[in-house]
């Protein structure tokens, strides 16, 4: 996020003189971060989810025994808790990433932000 924050100093020089406000500034830095972390927690999410279904179940210790009951198999399933902190953490990070950029970003000077470009 520190990369992107030094590509669009320019972009905030610019709202910075148009009149925006610094938690304007900081607002539109941080949802970027969040975009970018969600997107990126949704491919994460969809794509386990969809090895979860292409494996689904694992003999364990069945076969050995010459059990069929399935009791002693692995079922590969994503539960509700795992979800909840697989959305929460790159949450989390994803401000705490984006929060020193925004913070940067909307404390410079217009006129030396036109030094960036």
């Amino acid at each position: 996020m520190d990369g992107r924050s030094k590509v669009a100093t320019p972009e905030s020089d610019y709202t910075a003189r148009a009149g925006a406000k610094k938690w304007r500034i900081r607002a539109r830095f941080l949802s970027e971060a969040l975009v970018i972390t969600l997107t990126g927690g949704a491919a994460g999410v969809a794509l386990a989810h969809l090895l979860s279904m292409a494996v689904g179940t694992l003999p364990l210790l069945g076969p050995l025994y010459e059990d069929t009951s399935g009791r002693a198999d692995i079922y590969l399933a994503i539960s509700p808790e795992t979800l909840a902190v697989t959305v929460a953490v790159p949450v989390l990070v994803g401000t705490l990433s984006g929060l020193a950029p925004a913070l940067r970003a909307s404390r410079l000077d217009p006129a030396q932000a036109r030094r960036y470009e």
